[in-house]
């Protein structure tokens, strides 16, 4: 009795009942003061608290004592469903139904009781009770709890969605904008629905006007899991700082774990959870998607998924979040396994259905998945995925399918008259070298679906709207590009994006799906290098100081810099990190050392037990690398002095002090880029460009955005100098796959040369187009190149493209064509003369070809 009272008077009761621990055993406490109902609001606290425990106590002391109030009855149920004592607390139902007949609350207890324990018939009894009740009650007199209580019957009847929000639970929010559980409600269901923006609102809603409570913050971290990690962890920090025990965000908690791969922390929480619970169904069904994500012991993963279904054997959530955790490490088959057998224990369980259709579009097999949809659709007209892929479907159905043994090509039909040849000739060189290079064989076609609008990558790749700045993706079997004409064209190299995302479908493919983040991320940038070193990542001045300010993350714990980045540019820095880590392991250990640790990775072993059995010491490796990464860093530009000058050194309203300061700091690298910014103001070319020359002595590997390399080309512009301008660009040109405006210069340049160098005005032109393909420039320079050299396959696609492109003269282009055609195939040329002069009837040049064109057989 003791801790009870201590704990009681912890949280603040003793000011509301004024009593004390006894302090001998004869001492006596009047417990009547304990039950009073102002005294529910503290004993609120400590269930708010976790202490379930102690709650159960006090419930239990509430029925001996035989107190007719409903809400410390309440209390004691919250309590022991909090510990998983579920068929106690439906024993302590009944007999409370005999004092409150009617009581929509205790009857909707009796109800998710049944439905957590799959008692079909309960249920089923318990609606009945539900719809009697409801009707000895006039409608006026429901308070907000019962207007919940009726709601939640009606959509474990089946009743439309939307209608039950708006006739009960917004009816509910209405009469006590105060209350919690109209916003919980309602913000879980559209949860259950895919509706994570409304979901949000709700619960900010409930939390604005009913107050904090773990139970709003747990449902607020839940709609922001898939949207933003550090709001939902900052939810979820909140609760646990009131609660440590709360189930639902310590689960929640742990599904982050395991998406940054800390495998440990997320078992500390599970842990956590079954200490509470021992038989909480999710906790289990995240062990055992620990276990398989981490191990190749099936047994550790029946062992859990039993203990999971031990108290309702058919539980269909269980294999429905297995699996649904097991997929998000892209194990897709896996995952719809689990998805098959949680719709064999109930086959109308939606959330199956639906993670199965993801699992199946990840898989390539769109048939199944679009029926999938459909039959969600049906069944729930609310589920905003489901009809997010109705529109989806369509959109496919409309692209172009190509087909080649080792390929399936979709993309609009315009597009891939502009670039879809190209990118089906890309992916079969990627084919050979990756697939050779990783002695791999793929058994099936890869599909690869290109999505001209980013909402449809969206939808298609991660199930909802969002992903803005993601190029790609893949899925084991699929490839997912956003398309180099939507909202990003120009300015990322949609070809690299290509060759990227078909090397994870070889190094996903090579190890069963069973490699982290970042060596897959890692493998993925050192190959674009090793295609073309103009595609690799490269040391910037950014990345020199995030590396000299200690931000590299150590090897063993590289995927959390993918899922916990702070910023778009820390991000980056992962991808650059990772990359440099396995050109790092192949320079130093070779390429079979990297093959080794995939096939360990393949076995069933974890990445730093890998790397110690194969290469070295995962201790040793990472210093390693640490010391080479910072030497890197500290080799870009070690001749350059890089402080930064102090306001008092630099005084920006006098222009002398500038002049000073570089004559006693002649390499300061940010004196020299601001004397360089005043000198091109000044429009003084010959002084900005020894500036120039000198910031590219100091830093002669930067060529990025910018580096003084951009600087000089337009002082070299100002002045007149073709040739010393098409030398620096050359050289940029082989260095910075982006530089889109360098190409196009280029093209401008080369095609005014006396005697232009074909090669090269094809390759600038390629390397353009490989920004966007749809750009006129690029492919006349190359009708100009090929015609010029003999390519006449190369100058017809061209044309082509152009055509696709609704150009100003296209009866010119047709007309192009034919001359081209004429001796190899003169029907077609007749054709492309025909077009020509239905556009342009008075077109002299093609009416004089068509007659000089044999006759139609």
């Amino acid at each position: 009795m003791n801790r009870f009272w201590s704990r009681l008077c912890n949280i603040g009761t003793v000011a509301l009942v004024t009593l004390s621990a006894p302090s001998s055993p004869g001492q006596q406490i009047d417990l009547n003061q304990l039950f009073e109902d102002r005294n529910l609001g503290p004993v609120k606290q400590v269930l708010e608290a976790g202490d379930y425990e102690l709650c159960v106590r006090v419930g239990e002391m509430a029925r001996e004592r035989g107190l007719k109030s409903i809400e410390w009855r309440l209390v004691h149920l919250r309590a022991l469903n909090a510990l998983g004592r579920l068929e106690e607390a439906l024993e302590q139902i009944d007999p409370m139904l005999t004092s409150f007949p009617n009581d929509l609350q205790l009857l909707q207890w009796r109800l998710m009781i049944a439905q957590h324990l799959g008692q079909k018939p309960l249920i089923a009894e318990t609606l009945q009770l539900i719809n009697h009740a409801a009707k000895t009650q006039p409608t006026r007199d429901r308070n907000a709890d019962q207007w919940v209580a009726l709601g939640q019957a009606a959509l474990a009847a089946g009743a439309d969605p939307i209608k039950v929000i708006s006739n009960y639970f917004q009816v509910a929010q209405q009469k006590d904008p105060k209350a919690e559980a109209p916003y919980l409600a309602e913000g879980w269901l559209a949860l259950e629905k895919n509706d994570a923006t409304r979901a949000a609102q709700v619960f900010r809603d409930g939390l604005k006007n009913h107050g904090e409570t773990t139970s709003l913050r747990h449902g607020l971290a839940a709609a922001f899991m898939d949207s933003d990690r550090a709001v939902a962890m900052e939810n979820i920090v909140r609760v646990l700082e009131i609660n440590p025990q709360h189930e639902g965000v310590l689960l929640l908690r742990a599904e982050l774990h395991i998406g940054a791969e800390k495998f440990l922390d997320a078992e500390a929480d599970i842990q956590t959870v079954i200490d509470i619970n021992s038989s909480s169904p999710t906790a289990w069904a995240l062990r055992a998607a620990v276990a398989a994500i981490t191990t190749a012991d099936a047994s550790k993963v029946n062992a859990a998924r039993a203990e999971g279904l031990r108290r309702w054997p058919q539980n269909p959530l269980v294999d429905h979040t297995l699996g649904r955790i097991v997929s998000r490490a892209y194990r897709f088959a896996e995952g719809a396994s689990h998805q098959r057998q949680s719709l064999l224990f109930d086959p109308s369980y939606l959330p199956a259905k639906m993670q199965l259709c993801h699992d199946l579009l990840r898989l390539g097999d769109e048939t199944e998945a679009w029926q999938l949809a459909a039959a969600v659709r049906e069944a729930d007209p609310y589920h905003i995925q489901a009809r997010n892929l109705a529109t989806l479907e369509k959109q496919i159905a409309s692209y172009s399918e190509q087909r080649t043994p080792h390929f399936t090509l979709k993309m609009p039909e315009r597009e891939w008259r502009i670039y879809g040849q190209r990118a089906l000739e890309l992916l079969e060189q990627a084919h050979q070298t990756l697939c050779q290079r990783y002695q791999l064989t793929l058994t099936r076609p890869v599909l690869v679906e290109f999505f001209p609008a980013q909402q449809d990558f969206a939808i298609r790749t991660f199930g909802n709207l969002g992903g803005q700045g993601i190029l790609g993706a893949c899925f084991g079997s699929v490839v997912t590009i956003n398309s180099p004409g939507s909202l990003g064209h120009g300015r990322n190299n949609w070809e690299s994006t290509l060759w990227h995302e078909f090397c994870h479908v070889v190094t996903l493919t090579a190890t069963s799906n069973r490699m982290p983040r970042w060596l897959s991320e890692g493998i993925s940038v050192y190959e674009e290098a090793q295609r073309d070193p103009a595609w690799g990542m490269k040391m910037t001045s950014e990345y020199r100081q995030m590396i000299l300010d200690g931000e590299t993350t150590p090897v063993g714990q590289l995927s959390q810099a993918f899922l916990n980045a702070k910023s778009g540019e820390h991000l980056m820095f992962a991808y650059f990190q990772a990359g440099s880590v396995v050109d790092f392991l192949v320079a130093q250990h070779g390429h079979t050392a990297l093959l080794q640790v995939m096939q360990a990775l393949k076995n069933g072993t974890r990445i730093n037990d890998a790397i110690t059995s194969q290469v070295q010491p995962i201790e040793e490796f990472e210093s390693a690398f640490a010391a080479h990464f910072m030497a890197q860093a500290q080799a870009f530009g070690n001749g350059a002095d890089w402080t930064e000058p102090s306001p008092e050194d630099l005084n920006p309203t006098d222009p002398e002090s500038l002049l000073t300061y570089l004559k006693q700091h002649p390499t300061n690298l940010s004196a020299l880029r601001r004397q360089l910014s005043l000198q091109l103001q000044a429009r003084d070319w010959p002084t900005a460009l020894i500036t120039a020359d000198r910031l590219i002595t100091l830093l002669p590997d930067d060529t990025s955005d910018s580096s003084p390399v951009w600087a000089k080309a337009r002082i070299l512009k100002e002045q007149n100098r073709p040739q010393d301008e098409i030398a620096l660009l050359r050289h940029l040109a082989t260095q910075n796959s982006s530089s889109l405006n360098a190409y196009l210069r280029l093209i401008e340049l080369e095609t005014a040369e006396p005697k232009p160098s074909w090669s090269h005005l094809s390759e600038h032109a390629h390397r353009a187009l490989a920004l966007n393909p749809f750009l006129r420039t690029p492919n006349e320079a190359l009708i100009r190149a090929a015609t010029q050299s003999g390519g006449v396959p190369q100058a017809t696609a061209a044309i082509q493209r152009l055509l696709a492109l609704d150009p100003p003269q296209p009866s010119q282009l047709h007309f192009q064509l034919a001359q081209l055609l004429r001796q190899s195939d003169p029907k077609s040329a007749r054709r492309h003369l025909l077009d020509a002069l239905a556009i342009a009837p008075r077109f002299l040049a093609a009416h004089q070809l068509l007659r000089e064109l044999p006759a139609p057989p």
